[in-house]
């Protein structure tokens, strides 16, 4: 029992201890020797996990010859302020990094300023500020930077960033090679988040269209905001085929597709199961861009007698083979207008049947 008790005591002190050498400032001398064993093994790259070097251990790396090959450089836990930030960013030594991890530490939008307009982080392709103190100031500063302008990836989870600091990266960014952006954890709300599903879903698209995959891309849309981002990618302009059956998509997204120049190339569209109304049928009836349309498939959306007539009467589409309108709305009227089309003289499939 006497022992017991005394371990008891003894725990407590032993934690803090520890705890206390954990959080001790490395000198000098032990960060070059640290450095210099870490680097043995393979001396592009630097990791420094729960090391507490500061500001002032940011300046000997920064001036440390060992690290002339480093091309990617992790500081998880450094207890880096902006200062070593700048240390970090004025190096010669660190001209050739890929990759900047500062992970965890104090970092400020100061420190983003610093990292944004560096000469010496030019050739970065990831950059990672994970759980910092960083606001829309500094994601807009990162977003508008002309030196990061090889930057693949930027990691800013954790942080304060807000919706204009998302639509800065997202959709303002010089940014031109952005591939990733991450803001979890942060202070986006609905037009932030928005920002950030359009350009995930434009990478997507890009990524297809990279792999010859493109005819795949009604795969990655769903909602409105897909439609969006689809028809901010220039290369569209290449389908013949685009299936966006069941994305729930409503007549919004069926009049851009209706007023884009980009897809007057199609010779087949298809938006069954959606949500689409009148609204939407009319905006495609009207649409000049869709006069090579052979194929529009209309099944199963809440089309009325008003849609069925506008189609009927439109001057442009004109080349449809097969049209499909089963199990919407339209009634007598509507099926008698689409009937007697003087317009859709090429049909040659049912209207209504084989859904």
């Amino acid at each position: 029992m006497f022992v017991n008790r005394l371990v008891a005591l003894w725990l407590p002190f032993f934690y803090i201890s520890l705890v206390a050498a954990s959080d001790t400032m490395m000198a000098g001398e032990e960060i070059e020797k640290y450095i210099a064993r870490k680097l043995k093994s393979n001396d592009r790259i630097l990791r420094l996990n729960e090391k507490f070097i500061g500001n002032e251990g940011a300046k000997i790396l920064a001036k440390s010859s060992l690290l002339r090959n480093i091309e990617t450089l992790i500081i998880y836990k450094g207890n880096i302020r902006d200062e070593g930030v700048r240390s970090l960013a004025d190096s010669k030594i660190l001209s050739q990094l890929k990759a900047l991890y500062l992970e965890n530490d104090h970092i400020t939008d100061q420190g983003a300023k610093i990292i944004a307009s560096s000469e010496t982080f030019k050739n970065l392709r990831i950059l990672n500020l994970y759980r910092n103190k960083i606001t829309d100031e500094g994601a807009k500063a990162i977003a508008e930077s002309d030196t990061l302008s090889n930057l693949l990836e930027v990691n800013l989870n954790f942080n304060e960033v807000g919706d204009s600091g998302a639509i800065s990266l997202a959709e303002l960014a010089h940014l031109k090679q952005l591939k990733k952006i991450q803001l979890e954890y942060n202070r986006l709300d609905r037009v932030g988040n928005e920002a950030l599903q359009k350009f995930k879903t434009l990478q997507n698209i890009k990524e297809l269209n990279q792999t010859g995959r493109l005819n795949e891309v009604g795969s990655l849309i769903q909602g409105d905001l897909g439609i969006t981002s689809l028809l901010r990618f220039s290369h569209i302009s290449k389908l013949k085929f685009l299936d966006l059956s069941e994305s729930n998509l409503t007549d919004r997204s069926v009049v851009a597709i209706a007023n884009s120049d980009k897809l007057s190339g199609l010779l087949a569209l298809n938006l069954s199961r959606n949500r689409i109304t009148n609204l939407g049928a009319k905006a495609l009836a009207d649409s000049e861009y869709l006069g090579q349309l052979k194929k529009l498939n209309l099944n199963f959306n809440s089309i009325g007698n008003v849609g069925a007539r506008a189609i009927a009467e439109s001057p442009y589409l004109v080349n449809i083979e097969s049209l499909k309108l089963g199990q919407n709305r339209v009634g007598t009227a509507g099926a008698k207008a689409l009937k007697n089309s003087n317009n859709l003289t090429n049909l040659i499939h049912p209207i209504f049947g084989f859904y």
